[in-house]
């Protein structure tokens, strides 16, 4: 029922607005470009407003220059948000939410909701997964482009499909992508074999930080923002740098902090198996899947550090790990 309705509200509007959140990864900016293109292609007069730079490796997907930085308040048709599961992930953007029709889309369990139309299914690998369907539902044809911007979506949400949330459905999609013209080697190339200099020694810096704790169950890297500074990094070269803590055999919770500015620190938590650390983010106002999760909080590393241990350890306890 609600998917009919967004496809309706879509196909009635002329002017559209996507959105997704701030520091965007792969699925926001997969998902959203192959709306974006999608919509452009079928005569829609659409617009993709991003609070923030689209990093470096996905340069590469179709009209990724186009993106525009939120402005004063404007009237749309519709407002697509794509895998931002509350209106504060907006950034500026969410000036757009107020006096215009929303449509929320999203594949987050923590999403609370706020769209006139709210289309949230957590058994989606990726909001790229239900652009997918969106796309199909439209009729327009799936070319080698719009197929790039959601095999991007879907494989860096799922890790390359070694995730839990990678179902046989996933690899349909997928598939049907590789017939509309994605190359895999080429965009295995682009996306994970392209790394900067910053990002590999951002990579060193974080190694040298691990600690392991609840009888190693538990792995913790961190980065200060001195550190972020002497590496000449930017935010996207800590992308992924949590797979340095969670991929060791005894480790079921993988944090990782990093310090955004002075009194400010990012979490990024990811589980293996049981531990739900979705829970773990919502305690400190965060989110995200069973599996993967994150919040920001006030105070030093070490301060958040142990506020966030603290909350694993109860995570644990309570599943019997």
């Amino acid at each position: 029922m609600i998917f009919k309705s967004i496809i309706d509200k879509i196909k009635d509007s002329n002017k559209i607005a996507v959105l997704s959140h701030v520091m965007p990864d792969g699925d926001s900016i997969g998902s959203s470009l192959a709306l974006y293109n999608a919509l452009k292609k079928c005569g829609k007069d659409v617009r993709f407003i991003l609070d923030d730079d689209i990093p470096r490796k996905y340069g590469f997907l179709k009209s990724s220059g186009e993106i525009q930085r939120p402005g004063q308040f404007e009237s749309f048709d519709a407002v697509i948000v794509l895998d931002c599961g509350d209106t504060e992930r907006l950034g500026n953007s969410s000036i757009y939410l107020n006096n215009n029709y929303v449509i929320n889309i999203d594949h987050h369990m923590s999403n609370n909701k706020y769209g006139d139309l709210n289309m949230v299914n957590k058994d989606s690998a990726a909001a790229g997964e239900l652009v997918y369907d969106l796309i199909k539902e439209l009729d327009i044809v799936m070319d080698r482009e719009i197929s790039e911007c959601l095999y991007t979506a879907i494989v860096t949400d799922t890790g390359q499909f070694q995730y839990s949330n990678t179902t046989s459905r996933t690899h349909l999609i997928i598939g049907d992508l590789i017939n509309n013209g994605v190359n895999v080697s080429l965009m295995s190339e682009r996306i994970y074999q392209n790394n900067s200099k910053e990002k590999t020694v951002l990579m060193n810096m974080a190694l040298s930080s691990l600690e392991f704790f609840h009888n190693d169950v538990t792995s913790c890297i961190s980065l200060t923002l001195e550190q972020m500074k002497e590496a000449n990094a930017s935010d996207e070269d800590s992308d992924g740098i949590i797979n340095l803590a969670r991929d060791i055999e005894c480790v079921e919770v993988a944090i990782f902090l990093r310090e955004v500015e002075p009194g400010v620190v990012k979490v990024g938590l990811r589980s293996k198996k049981k531990a739900d650390v979705s829970a773990v983010a919502v305690l400190f106002g965060g989110g995200g899947h069973l599996h993967a999760a994150g919040c920001t909080l006030p105070g030093t590393v070490d301060e958040v550090k142990k506020k966030i241990l603290d909350a694993v350890a109860e995570e644990l306890n309570r599943g019997e790990l």
